[in-house]
């Protein structure tokens, strides 16, 4: 079978209806909509939105993986409102917005709302043991176009130290960050920002005991 472009997907979801009419009940922004009509992949939380509005699984609208339709077999995800489906794990949300410049503290308190439920094997496959995955929102535009601001992010709490050269979310000079990590042959730890606005910060050895790593990002919109 040929595979479909998402825009082609997001057509067939959209079922005849207009743009304007499916992004208003979607409560999406038209101009974003069209967007991703022309190709822009929607972040995870709004691909959550389009699938749910569409009545298409997420699996297929994302990456035309499974069927079409959730009575088919279910998506990757789902909103919690009672019981966990069987094969799925609840993921809580953070309640903090760790920024892609600079944020607040506070990395670990959770709320109570919005909890999703995502497939267990599907965690596992991206590399994160469910019992560690927690969802993140990011706010700010230094690490545009791999993370957008408001792209819900599933971030794997276990991992507290520098392991390779990944986006990782950490706390330093008392703020939440969320930056790409690059370890030098010298030692120096650099804070990288995937959007050429932003500079390189350098955290020298002496430094480096007062930076917190709270988490490595393992989903955004897409896999990191």
């Amino acid at each position: 079978m040929t595979q479909t472009t998402f825009p082609e997907r997001l057509v067939l979801a959209m079922g005849g209806e207009s743009p304007h009419a499916f992004a208003k009940r979607a409560g999406l922004s038209d101009s974003s909509f069209r967007q991703y009509l022309k190709g822009t992949m929607p972040g995870l939380d709004n691909l959550i939105a389009i699938a749910k509005t569409g009545g298409v699984s997420l699996d297929w609208l994302a990456m035309d993986s499974g069927p079409m339709r959730p009575g088919h077999g279910m998506g990757e995800s789902i909103m919690v409102t009672g019981g966990t489906p069987e094969g799925f794990v609840s993921v809580p949300k953070l309640d903090i917005r760790p920024s892609a410049g600079a944020g607040t503290v506070d990395i670990y308190e959770e709320s109570e709302p919005d909890i999703f439920a995502f497939r267990e094997e599907w965690l596992r496959r991206i590399g994160v043991s469910p019992k560690f995955a927690r969802l993140m929102v990011a706010q700010g535009d230094s690490m545009r176009e791999t993370i957008n601001d408001g792209d819900l992010m599933i971030v794997d709490i276990s991992i507290r130290e520098f392991i390779d050269e990944a986006i990782y979310v950490l706390v330093y000079g008392g703020l939440v960050r969320l930056k790409r990590l690059q370890l030098l042959h010298s030692g120096v730890l650099l804070l990288r920002s995937d959007n050429p606005r932003y500079q390189t910060e350098e955290v020298p050895l002496a430094e480096q005991p007062e930076l917190i790593i709270g988490g490595r990002v393992r989903w955004a919109g897409g896999s990191i």
